[in-house]
């Protein structure tokens, strides 16, 4: 599955860890370890972000160390469900990696401790993060690039052709009035026949209930909502925008149309669920249903909202720490995992290349163009992309080990009608906002 955001969360921050620990947890951006001289080992800590392939980083990184001779890398392959925890224990502890993956976006803990090193101290130049989408923003703090990004994701919307077409709804929905529309026909049709599709549902009101978080905010932000204040400071959910978005995904129950603790993912693959959201990588989920989806689905922009059709950035960044012995090398090895070249091959799983094609090699834009002229679904997936700011992930960051968790609660009991909506809303608001009271 395309990997949420891990569900058990340190109850401390990184910063006060450090603190508690006596680790050599460092209190500056880039300010503890050695530039180096470009060469030497470097420990890499990776969760298997080749979604389908876990294999796959382990052959990447035996072929960076074939590729040279000054710097080898040894990976440990960490699990979704506690690869970050583990990662944060160790760093907190002194004894964590050189390199490691991260969230686009990045977790605040480790800027704030100045745990993590910018990309100009591992031998970025302007010229090379200038080639960035504009996107990378979502990777800056206090005017410094602290991650490079592998790729990124957005959330879109899955359709299934062959349901759309036996209940007659010519063409996927391109707002909210349309897909509640189009998804009440299909549920109430299909029950007709005996068939029972459910005509949409949103991940994370199911069997994952992690997903809620990238769903919620999507619909949030097409309300024109947002997470927080612009200065970081309050929690901003109970809002207009927010009981409009949460009412608005509340009716789907409310009627019928989505049967609650039906799988979004699994649903759709069966052909039980005609139409969900999530990040466009999800789809290397859908192809593995073999002949029960192939041929029978496609990808479409999110519908429209009163506001927007933007929708929630995910993807994955390198790190390096700014305790490690040789930025230098470690810099040497993300350039590398993270280049133009590799980002083009992870488009392969539908990871969004996080590059400007006119600002790469040649050869690469030509695998980069050969990519998207194959597949239709990337002409809407970079729609999608084209709709999108940094702002949400950048608020997501403050706030997020108890926003995400406070959203799993309170908005699954909001859309499902175990609370009312406000209640929901402040409920959220006055979890998170303790947690942006400590960043102070």
């Amino acid at each position: 599955m395309a990997r949420p955001r891990n569900r058990l969360l340190l109850a401390a921050s990184l910063a006060t860890v450090c603190a508690m620990t006596g680790s050599a947890c460092s209190t500056a951006g880039g300010g503890g370890g050695s530039a180096g001289d470009g060469k030497g080992t470097i420990e890499f800590w990776s969760m298997p972000f080749w979604i389908g392939q876990d294999g796959k980083v382990k052959e990447l990184v035996e072929e960076f160390n074939k590729s040279q001779d000054d710097v080898t890398v040894n990976l440990t392959q960490l699990e979704w469900k506690d690869g970050r925890d583990k990662i944060k224990q160790a760093i907190a502890a002194g004894k964590g990696p050189d390199v490691w993956l991260m969230n686009n976006g990045l977790e605040l803990d480790y800027l704030k401790a100045g745990s993590l090193a910018p990309l100009d101290d591992l031998g970025y130049t302007r010229n090379d993060t200038d080639a960035f989408l504009d996107l990378v923003k979502v990777n800056e703090y206090e005017d410094k690039l602290y991650g490079a990004p592998l790729y990124f994701d957005v959330s879109v919307m899955l359709y299934r052709t062959d349901v759309l077409k036996k209940y007659g709804v010519a063409k996927p929905p391109a707002t909210w009035d349309e897909l509640k529309t189009a998804a009440s026909a299909i549920t109430t049709k299909s029950a007709g026949d005996g068939s029972k599709v459910s005509g949409w549902q949103f991940k994370g009101m199911d069997d994952h209930v992690n997903g809620i978080n990238s769903t919620w905010e999507s619909f949030l932000c097409q309300a024109g909502g947002s997470l927080t204040s612009d200065d970081y400071a309050k929690s901003t959910q109970n809002s207009e925008a927010g009981k409009t978005a949460m009412e608005y995904m509340k009716s789907f129950y409310q009627d019928k149309t989505s049967p609650v603790g039906t799988s979004a993912l699994n649903g759709f693959v069966d052909g039980k669920v005609a139409m969900f959201s999530f990040f466009q990588s999800v789809a290397a989920n859908v192809e593995a249903g073999g002949t029960k989806t192939d041929g029978k689905w496609a990808i479409a922009p999110m519908p429209k909202g009163p506001k927007s059709g933007c929708s929630m950035v995910g993807g994955h960044s390198l790190v390096a720490s700014s305790q490690s012995k040789d930025r230098k090398a470690a810099g040497s090895f993300m350039k590398w995992l993270a280049s133009p070249e590799r980002s083009a091959q992870y488009m392969d799983f539908r990871a969004i290349f996080p590059y400007q094609p006119a600002k790469v090699a040649p050869a690469v834009k030509a695998a980069y163009d050969k990519q998207v002229k194959s597949d239709p679904n990337w002409a809407p997936i970079l729609e999608q992309l084209g709709r999108n700011t940094p702002d949400l992930l950048l608020q997501d960051r403050h706030g997020w080990a108890t926003r995400w968790e406070a959203q799993k609660a309170s908005v699954v009991a909001g859309v499902g009608g175990q609370v009312p909506v406000e209640e929901a809303l402040k409920s959220i608001d006055d979890e998170v906002g303790k947690a942006l009271g400590t960043e102070k």
